[in-house]
Formats: C-alpha cells, structure tokens, sequence
C-alpha cells in the first residue's frame, strides 16, 4: 500500500508539472502585454501629471507661452537705448523673465548669439574669453579664419544666472551688429521622461522576475529579448533626459566676431580743357579750336578735387601733344599755373595750368591739323592721402580738346590740277558705272519686248500679203504691146 500511494504521488506530481508548464506560456505573454499596455497607460497619466504639476507650479499670469525670443540689431538697441524712461520705455532684459528659472520652479534652457566687428579680431577673442573665465563660464567651442578676412567664431557655457550679465558684456566687446535670445521652457518634457523611465524602470523589473521563474529556453529566450529591448528604451529615455537637464544647467552663448572695415574717404577728380589763340585767358577759350597753318595754340587745364582728402602728385599727361608722365616737370613745354600746384591740392581747390604749343605749317606736334583736325587729350592723375599718411589708390579723369587748321586759298598748281582731274574722271566713271548697274535689270525685260514686237509686224505682213489678189486673175502685160514712143 506504501508502494502504491507513493507511485500515485509521483505521478501526480508529474501531472501537476506537465500542465504548469503548458500554462507557462500564455501567462507569460499575457503579463508581457499587459505590461505594455500598463507602460501606454502610464504614459498618459505622467503626461496629465506633469500638466497638473505645471499649473500648480506657476500660475497663468507668470508663464504664458514655453518659448521666447528676443532679437536685437545694432539700430533696435540703439533704439532702446534712447527710450524715455516710464511706461513706454523699452527694457533689453523685457524678453526674459524677471524670476528665474528656480523661484518659478521651471526648468528653461537659454540660448544667446551675438555678432560683433571689432578692428582686432584675435585681441577682441582673448577679451571675450576673459570676460567668461571670469563669470565662472568656459569655452565649449572655437573656430578662427583668416581668409578672406579674420573672424572667430566662440561658443560659451555660462550658469543661467550669469546668461544676461555674460551676454550684454561680450556685446561690448565690439560694434555690435546683431543680438539674439532664446529662452525655452521645458518643464514639461522633463516630467514627461521621468515618469516614462519610472515606468519603464517598473516594467525591467518585472521582465527580470519573470526571467528568474522561466521553466524552459524557449520562455527564457522570449523574456530575454523583451527585457532587451525595455532596458535599450530606458536608456535612450535616460539619455533624452540627460541631454535636457544639461542644457537647463548650463546656457549657451553663440558669439561671431568679425573684421571692422574702417570707413575709406571718398576720392575723386573732375578734368576741364579748353583751347584758344590768345594768351590772355585761355581758360575762357572753346573745346575746338580753328587757326591759321602758323600760330600758337594754348590749351588750359582745370583739375578739381571733388574727394574727401587731399591728392598729391597730380601729373598730366597728353598722347597727341607727346608730352608724356615723367615730362610732365621737365618738359621744354612748361605748364604755366595759374592757380593751385601740382604737388598737392586740398578737398574741393582748384588746379589751372595753361600750356602753349606751336603750329608750325598745319602741324602741332608734328601731327596734320589740316584734315579733319587733331584731337588732343589731357590725362590727369594723382595719389589720395588720408590724414594717416597712408596713400589711397590713384584717380584718374580726362578731357579732350581739337584743333584744326584751316589750309591758305591760292592758285592751284599741277599736282593739285593732275589731282582734280583724277577725282573728276574717277567720279564719271563710277557714274557710268552706277547707271549701267541700275539699268542692267532691265535689259531682259527690253529684249522680251523687242521679241514680241518683231513677231507683231511678222503677223501683220503676213496678213496683209493673204490679202492680195492672186497672180492668174491679174493682166498680163507681157501680151500687150509695147507702149509707142511719143513724140
């Protein structure tokens, strides 16, 4: 009876195993599914959690939108800057919060860039270091180019509390140019992943218990990959939350520094000529002349400098008259002055300078002025300098006269005559020449005409000669006697 009792035990007991493992399985799956739906539904309560802690946290009136930005240029804050003070008045911190982050209980991430030119760039980088060492910042990042112009590109760290104060100080840096602030608020997202990774740290757990009561392989494998893939989830939900609490802990300053370009003066130079025949005033003269084969010609130059600073060196120089840059002081030619001088002339003075030439039979500088005349440019130059000394590059400007010398009357003589004679021939024979062209075109419509007229006259003879009386019909006089001669 023993024997027996302690076989029906055994083989209960083997039983209550084979039907524990059988129903292993689908409990399993059944908490697997569960737990995710736990994990959806938990979701949603941290969601509506987090918004009840925000609206218990700060009131309607202290948060109203989760983002702010504040942009400033150079005009808007200088705008500011003469705001008049009282209700109207404008305040570069007004973009911000008063309170900070932690009297609201808000976590907010600061971001600022600010762009300024300066004439040093690396001095003004090592500045704008100082000034964030010195707040209890550092630099996170920092790019220098040299070409095609210095810049430097910086980014800080700064504690939030320092944000405003580190910003406006490295906008002083420089010539400010552009300001911009960012601020946004994500309290809300913060709750949100912390109740997902409380969530998803609950469902690990029971994967984990679930793993150690795994009766088989197949159970094991099955819980094994679940719980992979729930610990990869919590530790990317750990990560997003790291990442957000970093940036609540420290903000971000964006910084660019640029090249200043010192503002260059303006440089200019205006040129007037004219010529005359008389050396009273030549500058009242015209821009074309006309004279006899011997005379004199004297040409005037004015030279106005319309620029900002002064020119030096002003050289002028002429291709028709050969008078070239480096004869401008030496040339047997001198230019008389009139007023002003060739080696400076102040903003807005005046340089006039008279030049006589010679025209020597019909030539002035061994150019023909009898046909068609001669044109004769001025070319004027000089070199800017600033008050720093430093020379600017050279302007240039130019003016341009003509002229022309009328040819004496007198008989003509056999050269001329041969001459004449060759034109007049030449001018017949193009005549002809022409006429024969123009009427060319012409000649087949005459040759068809002829043509058609001739056969006319063809057709009347012919018809005429049908007409005729026929030769049978007419007397024959060869019968008649000869006509007898009278007396």
């Amino acid at each position: 009876m023993a024997v027996g009792r302690e076989r029906h035990r055994r083989d209960g007991a083997s039983g209550g195993g084979v039907w524990f493992r059988l129903l292993y399985g689908p409990i399993v799956l059944v908490l697997l599914l569960a737990g995710a739906c736990g994990g959806d539904d938990s979701n949603e309560e941290s969601e509506m959690a987090a918004a009840t802690v925000a609206r218990a946290t700060v009131s309607d009136e202290a948060i109203v939108t989760t983002t702010v930005v504040v942009s400033l240029t150079q005009d808007a804050s200088a705008e500011m800057e003469e705001a008049v003070d009282g209700e109207s008045s404008l305040d570069v911190s007004a973009g911000l919060p008063t309170a900070t982050p932690a009297d609201l209980g808000r976590d907010v991430i600061y971001r600022g860039t600010v762009s300024v030119r300066a004439p040093d760039v690396e001095a003004a980088a090592r500045e704008a270091v100082s000034i964030v060492q010195g707040l209890g910042g550092f630099v996170f990042g920092q790019q220098v180019s040299s070409s095609p112009e210095p810049e430097s590109h910086l980014t800080f760290k700064v504690m939030p509390a320092d944000f405003m104060p580190v910003l406006d100080r490295l906008s002083s840096v420089g010539e400010l140019v552009d300001k911009r602030i960012t601020a946004d608020d994500v309290t809300e997202r913060i709750v949100d992943f912390r109740s997902r990774i409380a969530t998803a740290e609950a469902s690990v757990l029971r994967l984990r218990d679930l793993l150690g009561e795994a009766p088989d392989l197949e159970n094991v494998a099955l819980i094994e990959r679940e719980l992979v893939q729930r610990e990869t989830d919590l530790e990317t939900l750990r990560g997003r939350l790291r990442t957000l609490t970093d940036a609540v802990s420290l903000a971000t300053i964006e910084m660019a520094i640029l090249q200043l370009h010192e503002p260059v003066p303006e440089t200019g130079i205006e040129v007037d000529a004219w010529v005359s025949d008389s050396d009273e005033d030549p500058c009242l003269g015209e821009e074309v002349l006309v004279t006899s084969p011997d005379s004199d010609a004297y040409f005037c130059v004015q030279v106005e400098n319309t620029g900002e600073v002064a020119l030096t060196d002003v050289e002028v120089t002429s291709e028709a008259l050969r008078l070239r840059p480096q004869d401008s002081r030496t040339d047997p030619r001198p230019f008389q002055l009139v007023s002003g001088s060739f080696d400076r002339i102040e903003p807005g003075e005046l340089l006039s300078a008279v030049l006589r030439v010679a025209i020597s039979e019909g030539r002035i500088a061994g150019r023909v002025a009898t046909r068609g005349g001669v044109e004769v440019g001025f070319q004027v130059s000089g070199t800017p300098v600033p008050d720093d000394g430093v020379p600017l590059d050279t302007v240039t400007n130019d003016a341009i006269t003509f002229v022309v010398v009328a040819e004496e009357e007198g008989p003509p003589s056999f050269i001329d005559s041969v001459i004449t004679g060759y034109r007049g021939l030449v001018r017949a024979l193009a005549y002809i020449v022409a006429t024969v062209g123009l009427l060319l075109p012409f000649i087949p419509v005459v040759v068809v005409i002829g043509a058609v007229y001739w056969w006319i006259r063809r057709w009347i003879r012919g018809r005429r000669s049908g007409r005729s009386i026929p030769a049978d019909s007419r007397p024959d006089r060869s019968q008649d006697p000869p006509d007898e001669p009278r007396d």
